[in-house]
């Protein structure tokens, strides 16, 4: 079990509880003392790591499952109306201030939403979004 995935670990949980309903009072009590241990070890950055965890479980549940229709389409390629140039700034979100939906826009988000000069040598992050948008999206 030490080689298996977090996922392959969880899997294999609940199958067991499914089949052994009984063991899900003990399962909760391991569960729960497991919890604590690692929240008591992993210190500050054990939160940051749930948070992401808890992060990507909410979308999941709320958006991705509730619309697999929309998320089969983007699986197949993307499509997008808008471009949109943006700062790096963890402060400001583009895709919520503008009411974007996932698919609807292409973004390059840099200092300052800069779009420097063209050249070949220098600056190439900006201009290779350019050019992959012109290119490979309709």
């Amino acid at each position: 079990m030490a080689t298996d995935s977090y996922e392959e670990a969880i899997a294999g949980l609940k199958k067991l509880l499914s089949e052994k309903g009984n063991l899900q009072p003990v399962a909760a009590a391991k569960i729960k003392q497991l919890t604590a241990e690692l929240g008591a070890t992993g210190g500050k950055d054990s939160n940051l790591v749930e948070r992401i965890t808890t992060g990507f479980a909410q979308f999941k549940k709320e958006k991705f499952e509730k619309n697999p229709a929309l998320f089969g389409e983007l699986a197949k390629g993307q499509s997008p109306k808008f471009m949109v140039f943006a700062c790096s700034d963890s402060r400001v979100c583009p895709s919520h201030i503008l009411g974007f939906q996932p698919g609807e826009a292409f973004m390059v988000r840099n200092i300052a939403n800069m779009v420097p000069p063209y050249d070949q040598t220098k600056y190439s992050g900006v201009g290779a979004a350019i050019e992959y948008a012109v290119l490979h999206l309709k």
